[in-house]
């Protein structure tokens, strides 16, 4: 019985995580320097305009959309699942998680780095 009501609650905490959608990627500075950015939700919106974006990384972000705007709006650059882009100066928001969906924020614009 109690190995029945763990293994419930397990899965349980196991379909919450995979709904919330854990999602995250890599921005690298100007001296080399890399961060990790975890995203919750199922698609949001991450302001980078205060950060230094030389290298942005997709570990694991869906479909990643690149913008020069900070707020995800106009023309973007699509970043695939373990792609890389260099010369990224330019990124100053990006849209991260389930592709086909609308972004949510960014609420604020805090440096990642």
């Amino acid at each position: 019985m109690h190995k029945s009501l763990a293994l419930l609650i397990a899965l349980c905490t196991l379909n919450g995580a995979l709904a919330l959608g854990d999602w995250q990627f890599q921005v690298t500075n100007n001296a080399g320097k890399t961060v990790t950015v975890p995203v919750g939700g199922k698609r949001y919106c991450m302001c980078l305009s205060t950060s230094q974006t030389a290298k942005i990384k997709n570990t694991n972000g869906g479909v990643m959309k690149l913008f020069s705007t900070d707020d995800c709006t106009g023309n973007f650059v699509a970043l695939y699942k373990g792609s890389t882009r260099s010369n990224a100066q330019w990124v100053n928001s990006a849209s991260i998680g389930q592709d086909g969906i609308p972004s949510a924020g960014p609420n604020h614009c805090d440096p990642v780095n």
